[in-house]
């Protein structure tokens, strides 16, 4: 027979580790093999199943007993094994959402900062468009629809990055890079934050501004 692998150190790792078998090893093998190295054909397995109602502790009490009284059995349980997987999917999962949350927060705040500071930085040039004669209303609508683009703009990159992340991601998960499908939704809602803190970050200062003194406007040292 041909040992493909040595697992030291790994007691318990295949589930029942060495207990019962003193100086025994474990070997692992298909049913053929299993039938030649011991001369039997079969092994017991035993699927118990609970009815509603049935006393889950009484029930866990007799199957630790009866898998210690018989050397080499080991004893599964699918609904701890479900609930360890909920508990480490939900973990991974609020992670995974703060991540998502700091990240994003990081974005919002990086382009209302440079929005702010673009309507700051202009006071002068605002100051001489209403000398002219721009009346408040064009004011806001010529701002307000630059903050709008800047947010278009910016949904735009991170929509498509965003997307080529999500394609190596489902890479690295299937071992294929493949078009996976538009996450649509996910994409509005970006668009939608990232516009509304455009407009937002363009429309506080600007209101502050359009009420001061036109002159002081013009003189202001940016």
């Amino acid at each position: 027979m041909n040992v493909l692998k040595t697992l030291d150190g790994y007691d318990g790792y295949l589930g029942i580790g060495n207990g019962g078998f003193t100086n025994g090893v474990q070997v692992i093998v298909d049913d053929a093999i299993y039938e030649r190295l011991t001369g039997k054909d079969t092994y017991s397995e035993f699927l118990p199943t609970l009815n509603e109602g049935a006393d889950r502790e009484n029930f866990d009490t007799f199957i630790e007993a009866f898998c210690n009284r018989i050397p080499g059995t080991t004893f599964l349980s699918y609904e701890e094994t479900d609930q360890q997987l909920k508990e480490s999917f939900a973990q991974i999962q609020m992670l995974a959402w703060g991540l998502i949350l700091f990240v994003g927060l990081i974005g919002i705040l990086n382009i209302i900062n440079t929005v702010y500071t673009n309507i700051h930085t202009r006071v002068t040039e605002i100051g001489m468009q209403r000398a002219i004669g721009m009346s408040a209303d064009s004011l806001y609508k010529t701002f307000l629809w630059e903050g709008a683009y800047y947010g278009i703009i910016a949904s735009v990159i991170g929509s498509v990055l965003g997307y080529v992340c999500t394609i190596f991601i489902e890479a690295a998960t299937s071992d294929t890079i493949q078009l996976v499908a538009i996450p649509v939704m996910p994409i509005l809602e970006a668009t939608l934050l990232a516009v509304g803190a455009c407009l937002l970050a363009t429309a506080i200062p600007l209101r502050k501004i359009s009420k001061m003194n036109i002159v002081d406007s013009i003189e202001t040292v940016e």
